[in-house]
């Protein structure tokens, strides 16, 4: 992940410069609209759901959208975790071979910790993205929505603004059309030769680091907990973050007292402040304790009552 503005809210609500598969009435609809407010369900309303949660780097998912994975694994979801960059460029002070390593004992980590079923790493050289071919990233997705028969994905937004890391929106992209091309049977049919049919992924939560159009707000604070421990399972990373900081500081003749120190401490201090007090604040602005905000996409119901009216059975 590109590290910049960790002390300011990710996302804009109701930013009007976003699109998606929605007509443009919906979208207007929706700039003006306030966002939906998504709360915990008790009644297991994912059970039987699959979801994906698709980023470039491993600490994105955790990052910024931490509690909504909880939430949904809690509703008893299946959960898988796709992370499409090595994570080459993320630590403090290792060379670009451990590096890897080290990230990818994390991810591993990361998978245990929160109780996703399996995780892909599909191994590009992080920050090169925009040097790939996004078809091929494309068709890699695909293969893999139809194969795990995902519902839902979560991942970053394809029309996030000013995001200056380009393995965030070569991701986005891919996994936009990765959605929607996974349901057309023209659509690399050769796959289906490996048992596996084609198959519509109806939910996209999208999140972003810059203004996006908000949409959908979700409550975290029932999951907070659980998202703290998933950032904290990202430990060279949260450590690279909480080291690159304090040179920072240092170059300015300052420092933070709770970020130096032992490791541990210093980057359970650097998650509270960079990461959760976000949260609150963007939960103070829906009159929630904690708070995740999204473009959400969600199933196109545009026919269900034709369908109610005019289907018989066959």
């Amino acid at each position: 992940m590109e590290r910049r503005g960790f002390f300011k809210i990710a996302a804009a609500a109701g930013f009007a410069g976003a699109a998606g598969v929605q007509s443009s009435a919906q979208t207007a609809t929706q700039a003006t609209a306030s966002p939906f407010i998504e709360r915990a369900n008790p009644n297991h309303p994912g059970k039987g759901k699959v979801f994906a949660l698709i980023t470039p780097h491993l600490d994105d998912g955790p990052i910024f959208a931490g509690g909504t994975v909880a939430k949904l694994l809690n509703e008893g979801y299946t959960g898988y975790f796709i992370r499409v960059s090595n994570d080459e460029k993320d630590s403090y002070n290792l060379s670009l071979g451990e590096t890897v390593l080290a990230n990818e004992q994390d991810a591993a980590r990361f998978v245990e910790v929160a109780g996703l079923k399996k995780r892909y790493d599909l191994q590009y050289r992080n920050h090169g993205l925009d040097d790939v071919s996004r078809m091929e990233i494309r068709v890699r997705l695909m293969f893999l929505f139809r194969m795990l028969k995902v519902d839902t994905v979560l991942s970053y937004d394809p029309w996030g603004h000013y995001e200056e890391n380009p393995d965030h929106y070569v991701t986005a992209q891919a996994v936009e059309a990765a959605c929607w091309m996974s349901a057309d049977h023209l659509d690399f049919p050769e796959q289906f030769d490996a048992g596996i049919k084609v198959h519509s992924v109806t939910e996209k939560y999208y999140f972003a680091r810059g203004p996006q159009l908000v949409n959908r707000v979700v409550d975290i604070g029932p999951t907070i907990k659980q998202k703290i421990a998933y950032i904290r399972s990202c430990r060279t990373m949260m450590t690279n973050m909480v080291r690159g900081t304090n040179d920072s500081l240092a170059a300015k003749g300052l420092r933070i007292p709770a970020f130096v120190g032992e490791q541990e401490a210093a980057n359970e201090a650097f998650i509270q402040a960079a990461f959760i007090d976000r949260d609150r604040a963007i939960g103070a602005k829906y009159g929630l304790e904690y708070a995740e905000e999204f473009h959400y996409i969600g199933p196109d119901h545009s026919l269900d009552e034709y369908i109610r009216v005019h289907s018989e059975r066959i």
